[in-house]
């Protein structure tokens, strides 16, 4: 009889090992966002309501910031494990937050477009010399945007005249009232507003950087050093999700319409545009990788170049 009793008790734990140790309390993981609603960072939400990650033992727990700075600041004050940063925001590591890069996230910049005002006389990204365009901050991924249309058209890293306005509602506001020629948002927020006719784009800066890292995954020294395992786990969920996002389009679709507040045509838009450019894999281009080295003291992340190899690691990746 006991025998029995020992050998159903193995049979239920090999179970639940089978299911993911779904009957275990999970590794609670805080993943930082830097805003709330881009289609970009969706994946969080995505993942937490089909199962990816619970299936590898983790509760992820999305936390929106208002912009990039205040949720690398959190990642010093360890109020979050994870955040989904830029690829120049990768200097960081350089500057002593204590984080390292563990993922590539997102290829080239497609998540980005310029926009303006319908009546505007700028049809084209070459009629943008000289013009004003609403950025984030100097050190954001959108002043190097602006700084890479000049260039790529021939003019300088100064042909466009940057203006910082703070968060995506802020710089749209400000083209929206006249306050500056041309604007960088998020591209699903560009449909939006050119679906409603309040805009029209212009360019999708993906078109003018092919190599690129617009977004990595960093972790927390803290949680590299205490549950590196939970890392690996998160990061399985992670990709996990992205491949449940390809396979399964009217799913994701219906889930990233809630979170990135989009309407079914514009987050079917959105999807068809951008589903492609997720990595599926985490390893770092050495291609985008140099270009990304480039920014970190054109946006002044660093005083210096720094060896960007000391700022990634894959070892925590899938294998």
């Amino acid at each position: 009889m006991r025998r029995l009793k020992a050998i159903s008790f193995i049979a239920v734990v090999m179970t639940l090992i089978a299911a993911g140790g779904s009957a275990f309390a999970a590794d609670k993981i805080r993943v930082g966002k830097p805003e709330a609603k881009p289609y970009q960072f969706a994946p969080v939400e995505v993942g937490v309501e089909v199962g990816t990650f619970a299936k590898f033992g983790i509760e992820a727990v999305s936390v929106a910031f208002g912009g990039a700075s205040r949720m690398h600041q959190a990642m010093t004050s360890n109020d979050i494990d994870i955040a989904l940063g830029s690829g120049p925001e990768m200097a960081l590591v350089a500057k002593g937050v204590p984080e390292m890069s563990v993922a590539a996230m997102y290829g080239p910049p497609n998540g980005l477009c310029v926009i303006v005002l319908p009546t505007s006389s700028i049809r084209t990204a070459t009629d943008l010399k000289g013009r004003t365009m609403g950025i984030s901050s100097p050190s954001g991924l959108t002043a190097w945007a602006a700084k890479e249309i000049g260039r790529h058209e021939g003019w300088g890293p100064e042909g466009v005249k940057a203006i910082s306005l703070g968060s995506q509602d802020g710089i749209v506001g400000g083209m929206l009232a006249g306050n500056v020629d041309s604007a960088v948002t998020a591209t699903e927020y560009a449909l939006t507003l050119q679906n409603k006719g309040r805009v029209r784009i212009v360019a999708n800066l993906g078109e003018f950087v092919p190599d690129f890292l617009g977004h990595v995954i960093f972790a927390s020294n803290e949680l590299i050093a205490k549950n590196p395992d939970a890392l690996r786990r998160f990061l399985k969920g992670w990709f996990a999700t992205i491949a449940y996002m390809q396979a399964n389009k009217a799913e994701t679709v219906r889930i990233t319409a809630q979170v990135s507040d989009l309407t079914p045509e514009v987050a079917t838009q959105a999807y068809d545009e951008q589903i492609r450019f997720f990595s599926t894999d985490g390893k770092f281009e050495p291609k985008a990788l140099k270009v990304v080295e480039g920014t970190f003291v054109e946006l002044g992340f660093i005083d210096k170049p720094v060896d960007i190899k000391t700022l990634y690691t894959e070892a925590y990746l899938p294998k």
